[in-house]
């Protein structure tokens, strides 16, 4: 039989309530109050926070939404920028992190340099890749032609403009997956690996039996928050192509960007972006909903 909660006295009261104000007060004045702003900007036409006396709209923008072709394929877009950089960005970072997690010679300088791109600004490694992509002096065409095949147009063919951005944002993110997947690692005891191997499990059995299961809240962990960075990503089409070519690129935010600042319609882009807090909302719950009932089956 559980005891019976201890009650807290008056000074522990104010006590806890004394601690919890600052951070409950940062959450408060960071986070709360721009989704309301943004709400009540969404039911406006025009610049409502600029110019005073916009017109209500009501639901009005959001109702642009379901008609707007761009907006949807942007979201389409996001879509598939979204699973190739997070599949790339996952599936790398764990295969890293098992192979620099042996004792191997120069282990920490190799760590060191996975996880660089991730201390630097993505405005530099987008500026490096806009270098790499280049068709006339990018090292990528340059080993192409080495090797005798055509070059490729990184940036300026539909298809891969996108696979480019791709490219840059696993390059990016795969070091802080990687250190991720390596703490999750040190923390499974080696005993199980010994009685699976007493048991006669391979390596492959011993990976998917063993590693995976005692993996998989690091693993959900690590697949959220790349989702979550790839549906906000925005500086790898701002610097690298623009949107282009014919909208290949034109990420949602890059497009709610486009709509706020170039045509000046602020209350429909708070429309777009409550629309995509919801859906990236919507994903976190749903995943966080498959992983528990895959734990407790």
């Amino acid at each position: 039989m559980r005891p019976p909660p201890k009650r807290l006295g008056r000074q522990e009261v104010w006590a806890a309530a004394g601690f919890l104000a600052v951070p409950l007060a940062y959450f408060a004045l960071f986070h709360l109050l721009p989704v309301a702003i943004n709400l009540w900007v969404s039911l406006h036409a025009g610049l409502p926070l600029i110019a005073p006396g916009q017109p209500f709209v009501g639901l009005g923008n959001f109702r642009r939404l379901v008609d707007d072709s761009v907006f949807l394929a942007s979201l389409r877009t996001s879509g598939l920028f979204a699973a190739g950089a997070t599949g790339g960005s996952v599936v790398l970072g764990l295969s890293l992190a098992l192979a620099l997690n042996r004792n191997l010679r120069l282990r920490s300088l190799l760590r060191a340099i996975i996880v660089f791109p991730y201390m630097t600004s993505m405005a530099i490694i987008t500026l490096i890749f806009l270098v790499i992509f280049n068709p006339e002096i990018g090292v990528l065409n340059f080993l192409l032609y080495r090797l005798g095949l055509p070059a490729v147009p990184w940036l300026t063919s539909p298809t891969m403009a996108l696979v480019s951005l791709i490219i840059v944002s696993v390059w990016w993110e795969t070091g802080f997956n990687m250190v991720i997947f390596l703490a999750g690692l040190t923390a499974i005891p080696d005993e199980y690996f010994e009685a699976a191997r007493i048991d006669g499990a391979g390596a492959l059995a011993q990976f998917r039996h063993v590693l995976l299961p005692l993996l998989a809240p690091t693993t959900f962990f690590v697949v959220v928050f790349s989702l979550i960075h790839s549906f906000q990503a925005f500086t790898q089409p701002f610097v690298l192509t623009q949107g282009g070519p014919a909208y290949a690129t034109n990420l949602v935010v890059y497009h709610i960007y486009q709509v706020a600042f170039t045509h000046l319609d602020l209350g429909y882009a708070s429309a777009m972006a409550l629309v995509v807090f919801a859906i990236v909302l919507g994903a976190t719950g749903a995943l966080f909903r498959v992983w528990r009932g895959a734990g407790e089956s």
